[in-house]
Parts: structure tokens; C-alpha cells; sequence
């Protein structure tokens, strides 16, 4: 059974919990592309954009069913050409990696049907900011209020902010420290870019599908079912941000 990061399946929960059925949809950095998978379920179609190559040979060893519905677009978000406009974005773990968020937030409610939705995941409070923030190039974590403003400012209403993964990915935040401290020497020289890159696909990739039979969405799924209870509480490391074109 394929193995899945548990931050990942405690954020997957929500995400599908509260994400609004449409037509399409558009997934900025979608890393191994499991989530755009499951949101088949959710959409008739859906395009990808992630700026690293790596993510074609991912996308090639997609399914055909998956593939003739998704289309993957390799380049920066804020260049590619995007003809139609989406029913819902999401951009999961991608803006804590981008140098300035305004430009991006802009053009996900710009390319937004009127009515749309937007899902953000981001890393949370930087009293937990740690040299894995580093190893993986982001550049900040976030604080509460200061999203709810900063998705206000542009547009966005009914503005939600989810705590999700309480305590357990919390408790989980001892073993990215560890392998942190195990990876730091290999990744530390290496260029924010070249961080992100790995942050998305190969740091998932290097883990023994074995795993995958103890954390996978069956077993994480009592577990979300608990953090849930949690979601309204600032306690978490993860937040997910649900909000509106209206």
C-alpha cells in the first residue's frame, strides 16, 4: 500500500471535508498529485501547474482515467498562460515557499469564477519554526489573524482558518527535527528552489512503501476524526484556509 506523510492525511481529511463540488479546478504544486487524484471525485477536470519538471514523469505514471481528465502545466504560477477560470484553487504547502505572496494570492482570485473557492495549507506559528522550515525552503510560518487579514486584503470573504492535525501532528514534530538533523549536511548548500522541489516530491518518495500499511488514509482515519474537535483551537503547526470569491 503507497505510503502518505501523515501531516498530509490529517490535511487531505479537511480539505475533503469542506471542499465545494464544481467543474474544475486548478492545483498549484501538486506535488506527488495524490490530492488531485482524490479531487477527481469532486470535479470533472482539473490543471496542474508546478514549476519542476519532476512532476512529469509523476504525472505520466498517473492512471489513464486520471490523465485524460487532469492536465499537467510545468512553469511558475504567475507566468503560465491560463485560459479558463476554476471553480476552486488550491495551493497546499506552496506559500510559505513563495517570496512574496500578494502576486500570487492576486492572480488565484483573478482566475476564480465568481462564487469560487480557494484552499490554502500552510505551516503554522513561528514559535515551531525549526531547521526542518529550512531544510525544506520555507520562508515563513503563519499566525492566525494575520491570515484572515491577509486573504481579506485581497478579495477573498468568509475566510475560514483550520487548525487541523491537533495533537498529532503536533506530536509527530519530533521526527522531522530528527530527520532534519539527518538530512542537513546533504540539503543545507542546496538553493531555496532546489529545497522546495524536494520538499514536494522526493521527500515523500524516500519513504518505504511499507509504511504505507500502517499510515494511510484508513488508519489516520479515526485520528482526523478526533483532531477535528480541535480545529478552532490556535494549537496546531498546520493551519487550512478556506475562503470565497463572492
Amino acid at each position: 500500500m503507497r505510503y502518505y506523510p501523515p501531516r498530509y492525511l490529517f490535511r487531505r481529511h479537511e480539505l475533503l471535508r469542506v471542499v465545494k463540488p464544481g467543474q474544475n479546478f486548478l492545483e498549484v504544486g501538486p506535488g506527488t498529485m495524490a490530492l488531485a487524484q482524490d479531487l477527481l471525485d469532486y470535479f470533472q477536470e482539473g490543471l496542474l501547474v508546478d514549476f519542476s519538471p519532476q512532476a512529469t514523469p509523476i504525472y505520466e505514471a498517473l492512471p489513464l482515467l486520471a490523465r485524460q481528465r487532469l492536465t499537467l502545466c510545468i512553469g511558475d504560477f504567475l507566468e503560465v498562460p491560463l485560459s479558463n477560470k476554476f471553480d476552486c484553487v488550491i495551493a497546499c504547502e506552496v506559500l510559505e515557499h513563495v517570496e512574496h505572496e500578494s502576486p500570487f494570492l492576486q492572480r488565484a482570485y483573478d482566475n476564480l469564477q465568481s462564487g469560487g473557492q480557494i484552499l490554502l495549507s500552510m505551516p503554522a506559528r513561528m514559535k515551531f519554526w525549526s531547521k526542518h522550515d529550512e531544510l525544506v525552503g520555507h520562508l515563513r510560518r503563519y499566525e492566525k489573524e494575520p491570515t484572515y487579514r491577509l486573504l481579506q486584503e485581497h478579495g477573498f470573504q468568509n475566510v475560514r482558518v483550520i487548525s487541523y492535525g491537533f495533537p498529532f501532528i503536533n506530536m509527530l514534530r519530533w521526527l522531522r527535527l530528527l530527520f532534519a538533523k539527518y538530512k542537513w549536511e546533504h540539503m543545507a548548500p542546496k538553493t531555496a528552489v532546489e529545497k522546495t522541489a524536494w520538499s514536494g516530491i522526493e521527500q515523500t518518495a524516500s519513504f518505504s512503501r511499507w509504511f504505507g500499511l500502517i499510515c494511510n488514509p484508513y488508519t489516520i482515519y479515526p485520528l482526523a476524526r478526533l483532531a477535528s474537535l480541535f480545529n478552532q483551537q490556535d494549537w496546531s503547526e498546520g493551519y487550512l484556509i478556506v475562503a470565497h470569491k463572492v
